[in-house]
């Protein structure tokens, strides 16, 4: 066995390899962005959470008010949820989908699942994006081809 080596001279050699293979790694792969970066083309964006484009946003679009824009604002804001819950079940549905079919749910519990997912999202129940939705679960069953559902099972899971 090796007893000449302390766990100080363990730590630094594990240290110094790890911060090479990681210099190894961002050089290889993302080395146009440190050029971008490094002639000021770029500046660094820490994002925090995924909502953090809107909230990004949002603050400008206070400064920028006029009369005109707060009769709207309220059917804006409404349709910018709408469209941020449809974006957040289209990923759901994506990856249940894939899931149901990894464990090969039956047909009955699978829409018994969907049900249960799409209540989550009752503004989209009411929005016209509730058509499209229903194609996503569609086409999605079909790229599956274990579970297959038609356009008018799918609009009567939202029911």
């Amino acid at each position: 066995m090796f007893i000449n080596i302390s766990w100080s001279n363990y730590i630094v050699v594990v240290i110094l390899l790890l911060a090479s293979w990681y210099l190894f790694v961002g050089f290889r792969f993302y080395f146009d962005d440190f050029k971008e970066i490094i002639s000021g083309k770029r500046k660094l964006q820490f994002r925090g959470f995924e909502n953090a484009i809107y909230q990004d946003i949002e603050p400008e679009l206070k400064d920028h008010d006029s009369p005109e824009l707060t009769s709207n604002q309220t059917s804006f804001g409404e349709f910018d949820t709408t469209f941020q819950d449809v974006d957040v079940l289209v990923a759901r549905l994506k990856t249940f989908i894939e899931d149901a079919a990894k464990k090969k749910l039956v047909k009955k519990e699978f829409t018994y699942y969907l049900q249960l997912l799409l209540r989550e999202f009752p503004s989209v129940k009411n929005s016209p994006f509730n058509s499209s939705v229903s194609e996503l679960i569609v086409s999605e069953c079909e790229k599956l081809e274990s579970i297959t559902l038609t356009q008018n099972e799918a609009e009567a899971l939202w029911e």
